[in-house]
């Protein structure tokens, strides 16, 4: 399989904090192909042809807070991007901790919404994205403040934006060498109050029909039945504990062109 490398401000991980590792473990494993291994103190790693794509964090029982996936963005200098985030006006909820993959922080932004910064323990930044079993694209729901999610991020990670306005629908794109990476979206009265804003990843499957049919028998919920987008058919699922994530069918890669715009050209609006 094929990888990139990432560059500061990315998204570089995900992880699942979850109430049942082995539950989960075994959910994905069987809906993505995902090799799962425990690797420390329970926390485990999926990997697809022996790249890591995912964590499983096991929530503790005192955290009362629904199952969910983290985004976290690669960092240069962890401790210096949580004191900028405090000075944005976002909260730091986990300081820079040392784990299996590095240092890790987990931080709230200003709409609201947990994110998470990652410094590797070693010098490469390399990551499985774009293919089936790997993240596809990650995006900011923002069910709040959207317009300071758009100034909070470029400012902590210099980011280049693209938005695309238009009558009920305001969408930001972030680029790198003019590829789409990540977006915001202003999902502003398209969810009930008391929903804090969020980060979400796509995660990309062969045949998304076959990949949702599994979904129940595994022992998850359909949210959205498939539909077609731009990008693709999609599917919002939840899986065997409960967490969100939508599914996005992609086509097996290609070695040529570049691993990194895997969006490229893409109407932003169609993914909706």
């Amino acid at each position: 399989m094929p990888a990139f490398q990432a560059e500061s401000g990315m998204p570089y991980w995900i992880d699942l904090t979850t109430s049942d590792v082995r539950k989960s473990s075994h959910f994905y494993s069987e809906l993505l192909g995902w090799e799962v291994a425990e690797v420390s103190d329970g926390y485990r790693i999926a990997r697809v042809q022996g790249l890591p794509v995912a964590g499983f964090v096991q929530r503790p029982e005192e955290d009362n807070q629904p199952d969910t996936w983290v985004t976290y963005f690669l960092s240069g200098d962890i401790a210096g991007e949580c004191e900028r985030v405090v000075e944005l006006g976002g909260r730091v909820l986990v300081a820079p901790t040392e784990v299996h993959l590095g240092q890790m922080a987990i931080l709230v932004d200003t709409a609201g919404a947990m994110f998470g910064l990652i410094q590797p323990g070693g010098e490469d930044s390399f990551i499985a994205a774009g293919e089936p079993g790997t993240p596809v694209w990650h995006e900011l729901t923002c069910v709040t403040a959207y317009d300071k999610a758009c100034e909070f991020y470029p400012a902590l990670f210099e980011w280049m934006t693209s938005t695309l306005e238009g009558e009920g629908f305001n969408y930001t794109t972030a680029l790198v060498d003019g590829a789409a990476f990540a977006g915001i979206f202003d999902a502003k009265g398209q969810f009930p109050p008391q929903v804090p804003s969020f980060w979400q990843t796509y995660l990309g499957v062969l045949d998304i029909d076959a990949a949702v049919a599994r979904v129940p028998e595994l022992g998850g919920e359909v949210i959205r039945e498939p539909w077609d987008s731009e990008f693709g058919r999609m599917s919002i699922i939840a899986d065997s504990t409960g967490a969100t994530v939508t599914l996005c069918e992609v086509d097996e890669p290609v070695e040529e062109g570049s691993e990194s715009d895997p969006l490229e050209g893409i109407d932003l609006e169609g993914l909706l």
